[in-house]
């Protein structure tokens, strides 16, 4: 079986989102092997670091939280679009779509390059509209990126905009209609090509939560 690890490393100083309502990678040594016998660690990280889920609870109130999301949609055939060759701020639009829409899919946009720094953050190809209510319509369960959001990263975050229809509108389509998303996805630069994989992906099981890291992997035989 070839395996393609598509999860990046939780580490100090790892690349996170700025914004308040975010929180980053710590770790710190509890147990010593040399002092109790053991090695143990305190972790504290938020919701939305690294490799994640996002729940529609992120931005529906009331929305499902990320242990209520149903595992059968978690691992089986997905579908992979290569939009490597999409320039900075490209908005994804239907023509792209070269292959049949199944229920699991992967936007693959290179954006991976961009991993170790705040530009990451800014110019990365996002959806339309149009697309987002297309993967409504043809019943798409969960959608993986290796991009930070399937948003427009020129759409303001300011304290007029947050929490507004300005506000992520493509998270509210897709998550609001319980279309879950992975966003951070690593390493899609290594896919020999994009055919014929099987996609598992495992959140940490959180109760209430909005959300997760999770480990994730592409495979095939």
């Amino acid at each position: 079986m070839t395996i393609i690890d598509i999860t990046y490393t939780l580490e100090e100083g790892m690349t996170t989102f700025t914004g308040f309502w975010h929180f980053g990678y710590e770790i710190h040594q509890l147990g010593r092997h040399q002092h109790e016998g053991r090695a143990t660690r305190k972790i504290s990280f938020g919701s939305h670091t690294g490799t994640h889920m996002d729940a529609p609870l992120h931005f529906i109130e009331n929305g499902m939280t990320i242990d209520q999301i149903p595992m059968d949609i978690m691992l089986g055939p997905v579908t992979i679009y290569d939009l490597s060759h999409l320039p900075e701020d490209a908005e994804v639009t239907l023509d792209m779509l070269d292959k049949p829409v199944t229920e699991r899919i992967i936007f693959k946009y290179g954006w991976g390059k961009n991993w170790t720094s705040k530009k990451f953050y800014v110019g990365y190809p996002y959806l339309s509209e149009e697309v987002a209510h297309h993967l409504v319509e043809k019943g798409v369960k969960i959608i993986g990126m290796d991009s930070p959001s399937p948003d427009n990263s020129r759409i303001s975050l300011d304290n007029e905009t947050r929490g507004t229809e300005a506000d992520s509108p493509i998270h509210k389509i897709l998550l609001g209609n319980n279309i879950i998303m992975v966003e951070y996805l690593a390493n899609l630069d290594k896919l020999p090509d994009t055919k014929d994989w099987n996609w598992t992906v495992m959140p940490m099981k959180i109760g209430g939560c909005d959300g997760a890291p999770v480990r994730t992997c592409l495979h095939r035989t």
